[in-house]
């Protein structure tokens, strides 16, 4: 029952498609399934409970105590941002300030929900199920993108079942990109080798969709989440074959296409990457016009550096543009300079955390690779930050927010000192028996 429960959770935190209930003024009021996880997780906790043993307690590498800083921080920043709304209503009387911050602070109050599921349930087991999760979700995406009547000339990734994934492109295909590489960490320290190569090929599934939706930031996340923890987990050798493939396929495709090019299919998929080019390029701006946004950001910012602009609409200056398309400068807008340095701060201690619980967990055990991988994930997420506020939106902030928040746990450091035997011993390369010598 406990295990069917986490992934229950699991799946409420994983679901891409949102519900609008309401809006105020112009902008519409999107829920996600994880927004509900602080009702859902209180109903959960009888039957998610767990102890460690004494034996594991005795077993931990280092202090059994939780990482504070991290909560501290959200809890800091949650606070701030409320007041800053709160005068921000009472210089204007503008209640859309309030749905604004609320917007912001409300995946990072999911390090909270975090805490507490990883201090009732084992951190590391959750971070587990829910990459296996994750690759349910993405087996279905492919499923549904090429049983689609317009497949190959529809939108990738677009639709699962009947419902649009929340804010296609860019925000779920980044939700995607970020998550491949925990999903390829579960098929590495799964004892099963068909559930090995079925995780490596979803993966692959993943990466098809992603390039297939013709979003930029998503498949710079997916690269370099994907590299860092490659490399990171020793497979430099591997990722060298990787490259010499993708060259040879792309030999190989180019090959094809000039062999097909009169066909319909190549013909409107040229099409699309040409509008998609075409696009990017306009005006000589291969950022689609967020340079000039950037600037004029910039340039605003300096006229209340402190405390920004205490959450007043961004379209109010720029028109049609409700958003600097760039989750720090947002947050500079929003609250200014000491906004985001409580922001910058609880990002750069969640990679903190992560190197923390790798020293005290054994090189080659499943722990080890899920740590890896959540390194990986938040390089990439705060790299995908730099061309749209992804951690805004509910729909990869609650999820990033909340697994970092498991980490925070006590019960982590018990977890990462243990040592699951099966997999250790294919993880690691073999030791060599010693051969006895037989006198003649």
């Amino acid at each position: 029952m406990r295990v069917l429960w986490l992934w229950i959770l699991s799946g409420i935190v994983v679901w891409p498609v949102h519900s609008t209930i309401a809006t105020v003024g112009d902008k519409p009021i999107d829920v996600m399934l994880s927004d509900m996880l602080f009702l859902i997780l209180p109903i959960a906790y009888p039957f998610i409970r767990s102890k460690p043993t004494p034996a594991q307690c005795a077993a931990a590498k280092g202090p059994i105590r939780w990482y504070s800083l991290i909560p501290t921080l959200a809890l800091i920043f949650v606070i701030f941002v409320t007041a800053e709304a709160a005068i921000g209503l009472g210089l204007s009387g503008e209640t859309v300030r309030i749905f604004s911050a609320f917007k912001l602070a409300k995946p990072v109050g999911f390090v909270l929900l975090g805490l507490l599921l990883g201090s009732w349930s084992d951190p590391l087991e959750f971070i587990d199920i829910f990459s296996r999760s994750f690759a349910v979700i993405v087996g279905l995406t492919f499923f549904f993108t090429i049983t689609d009547p317009s497949f190959p000339l529809g939108e990738w990734g677009k639709y699962l079942f009947q419902f649009e994934l929340s804010g296609y492109p860019n925000t779920p295909m980044t939700f995607y990109g970020v998550l491949v590489p925990l999903m390829i960490a579960a098929a590495d320290t799964s004892r099963s080798r068909a559930i090995r190569l079925i995780g490596w090929g979803l993966a692959g599934a993943a990466t098809l969709i992603i390039l297939g939706s013709m979003s930029r930031s998503s498949a710079m996340a997916l690269f370099f989440g994907t590299v860092i923890y490659l490399a990171t987990t020793g497979r430099r050798a591997f990722l060298v074959g990787c490259f010499m493939f993708i060259s040879v396929l792309s030999i190989v495709g180019f090959g094809l296409f000039s062999a097909l090019q009169e066909t319909q299919v190549v013909e409107v998929l040229t099409e699309r990457i040409q509008h998609r080019v075409e696009r990017s390029t306009e005006q000589d701006d291969p950022s689609s016009g967020r340079y000039e946004i950037w600037q004029f950001t910039l340039e605003l910012c300096a006229e209340r550096p402190i405390f920004g602009f205490l959450f007043e609409s961004f379209s109010r200056y720029t028109g049609d543009v409700d958003t600097p398309h760039q989750q720090y400068l947002e947050v500079l807008y929003k609250c200014g300079g000491l906004g985001l340095l409580l922001y910058s701060w609880i990002l750069i201690s969640c990679l903190t955390i992560t190197r923390r619980l790798l020293r005290l967990t054994l090189p080659g055990s499943p722990n080890w690779h899920r740590l890896h991988a959540m390194f990986a994930m938040m390089i990439a997420v705060m790299l995908g930050n730099l061309t749209q506020p992804n951690l805004t939106y509910s729909l990869t902030g609650n999820m990033v927010f909340l697994l970092f928040g498991c980490l925070c746990s006590s019960r982590a450091v018990v977890s990462v000192s243990q040592v699951a035997g099966p997999a250790i011993h294919r993880l690691q390369p073999p030791v060599p028996i010693p051969q006895r010598r037989v006198a003649a």
